[in-house]
């Protein structure tokens, strides 16, 4: 059985600024840049494929994480990536580093939640690697 977004639905909101929103009424902002005639009002879209690459990564990080006992109390990912300078200015590589502190963090549990949610679970990365290299870098502090 495949599950499904059964709707969401994107609406103008004046120059290049749009809001798209699923069937609970949840929703994202959108807008371009100054260069492209946005106003930088929210993200653009490229921004918001990193975010949710690293969004959908980290929902996995977080639980296997959880799962393995670790105890952090905080948690990020730096995002950077390249693009064509021509049309479509398609990302051609993205790099993502976790940052994870907390306490007795194990070097060896932040590296396999990693790779369980890059090569199993994320279906965003699922998704976008095949199109464009995607690598990543990880640094624990400890508390």
């Amino acid at each position: 059985m495949m599950s499904s977004i059964k709707k969401m639905v994107l609406a103008w909101q004046g120059n290049f600024r749009f809001v798209a929103r699923n069937e609970k009424g949840l929703s994202v902002d959108f807008d371009a840049p100054v260069p492209n005639g946005g106003e930088e009002a929210a993200l653009s879209p490229m921004e918001n494929v990193l975010a949710s690459l690293a969004a959908c990564s980290s929902y996995h990080v977080v639980s296997i994480l959880r799962k393995k006992r670790q105890e952090f109390s905080d948690y990020s990912v730096e995002m950077t990536a390249d693009r064509r300078d021509e049309p479509p200015r398609v990302f051609t590589r993205i790099h993502l580093k976790y940052f994870v502190r907390g306490k007795k963090i194990s070097e060896e549990a932040v590296k396999s939640a990693i790779k369980l949610s890059e090569e199993k679970y994320c279906s965003v990365g699922g998704m976008l690697k095949s199109a464009v290299e995607i690598t990543s870098s990880y640094e624990i502090s400890q508390e």
